[in-house]
């Protein structure tokens, strides 16, 4: 499941000063005070722990497949107080629009001020940052057809991306050999399914693409992740019809028009045969996701066990590889990796390899997850965030021109795909600032145009 919130800067004024100040609200979080009168959100947003609430809720011992409607009644019990979709956790900066997590941490030195839908961060009496929470679409609140908050069937969700499962457990977390820092697939329902039986999925199908028909309704515009915990091996060879399942609810509940429009993400294990891809294509998707989690073999394996028995890092890579064939470099051909739990030198050059070769990694910082292994280990320092971003950045400077083509003169000559990675678009998220500072750099660089508009002055 795609776990970033992948964004676009929205001003092209990057200042390092931004840049630094977002890696200390990564690492350190910030000392929130609440007053009586602040919303339900910002009280939920204020704790140290978020407290899903689900120990009062009276969970079967075995749960009734026969009654799919139950089940999709007990998910929306045990995530009622969830914040995944909760918008506020996220400071939007003004002038540069890098976004920031709200991380609750009582002893930091950084502290969030609120008023209204204004923040400050200060640091003893000193501003050192303003900006906005972003606005919550009154969407989340509309009911779907059984009654139930579209928020349900949406975990995880952002203004930019949508995670459509087509698994509701992990398997590796139900045996634990989840990766270690992943809490996914921690609630109690999905610690009782160990398969998800496909009429159950086909109702759940049918919620979700009843949300996301709301959600394009209401303007949203951004990419749906197809995701899910991993399959038990039994059933791993269901997996192409449980795609087809999602998809095709999805088209049949937005249209053929948009459901074309929408960037559709492939994000779970690569495939046993690679050719499948090809499948993927014709279905209507348009980029593939295989999450390396890690660069490094060694530490593949001890972090990520169960991913690890299904097949070797290196399968992983060349399942990317295949993937730039089929949907492209860069934007056809994406992985989430953890920044934090890996020596800074394996990362980097991890990043340098991956990124040569057309696959657009998206460094995520560790940080500590209620539910995993890895509750309440430390995040990397603020400086350890920016030097690994910094060299990263070097790497992407460096590779960059060999993925990016001129567009042609004439028009009618059928040019490149241009990949326009200008300042104003650049792909962030708020726990990362491995592209904010690619950002900045481009912007010095090219005087803000994109990379595609200076090759083609």
């Amino acid at each position: 499941m795609i776990r970033m919130v992948t964004e676009t800067v929205e001003k092209n004024i990057i200042t390092k000063e931004d840049i630094f100040i977002k890696a200390r609200m990564i690492s350190e979080g910030v000392r929130t005070e609440v007053s009586e009168d602040v919303s339900s959100e910002i009280n939920k947003m204020s704790r140290d722990k978020v407290d899903v609430g689900s120990n009062d809720i009276k969970i079967p011992d075995k749960l009734d497949f026969n009654d799919p409607e139950r089940i999709i009644e007990l998910f929306a019990e045990v995530n009622k107080t969830d914040t995944s979709s909760d918008f506020r956790q996220v400071i939007i900066f003004d002038g540069s629009g890098l976004r920031a997590p709200v991380y609750s941490n009582k002893r930091s030195r950084l502290e969030l001020n609120i008023q209204g839908s204004k923040a400050t961060i200060s640091e003893m009496g000193d501003i050192l940052v303003t900006g906005t929470f972003p606005k919550r679409f009154n969407w989340l609140d509309e009911k779907l057809s059984n009654g139930l908050p579209i928020s349900t069937v949406l975990p995880s969700m952002s203004a930019s991306i949508i995670n459509v499962v087509f698994s509701l457990s992990c398997m590796n977390y139900n045996s634990n050999r989840g990766c270690r820092y992943c809490n996914l697939f921690s609630n109690p329902i999905s610690k009782k399914i160990s398969m998800l039986p496909m009429e159950t999925l086909r109702v759940w199908a049918k919620y979700q693409s009843e949300a996301v028909k709301t959600a394009v309704e209401n303007g949203w515009r951004g990419s749906l992740a197809i995701s899910g915990g991993a399959l038990p091996p039994a059933h791993r060879n269901e997996y192409l019809e449980r795609l087809e399942l999602v998809l095709s609810s999805l088209k049949n509940a937005v249209g053929d028009e948009i459901f074309k429009k929408l960037p559709k993400v492939y994000n779970h294990y690569p495939p046993e045969k690679f050719s499948d891809m090809h499948k993927w294509k014709e279905m209507g998707i348009t980029t593939t996701s295989f999450d390396l989690e890690v660069m490094d073999d060694a530490y593949f394996g001890a972090i990520c066990p169960g991913k690890a028995t299904y097949k070797p890092l290196s399968y992983l890579k060349d399942a990317q590889e295949y993937s730039v064939k089929v949907f492209g470099p860069l934007s056809g051909t994406i992985s989430c990796v953890v920044m934090g739990i890996e020596p800074m030198s394996s990362l980097v050059k991890g990043f340098d390899e991956r990124f040569s070769k057309g696959i657009l990694p998206l460094p995520l910082v560790f940080h500590s997850t209620p539910g995993s292994e890895y509750e309440g280990f430390r995040p990397p320092t603020a400086e350890w965030i920016i030097e690994a971003s910094e060299k990263m950045a070097d790497s992407f400077m460096r590779h960059i021109f060999k993925w990016i083509k001129p567009p042609k003169a004439n028009k009618n000559e059928g040019g490149s795909k241009k990949i326009g990675f200008s300042p104003s678009r650049m792909p962030t998220t708020h726990l990362s600032v491995v592209f904010d500072e690619i950002g900045y750099r481009i912007n010095k660089l090219l005087g803000g145009k994109s990379i595609s508009e200076f090759l083609g002055s």
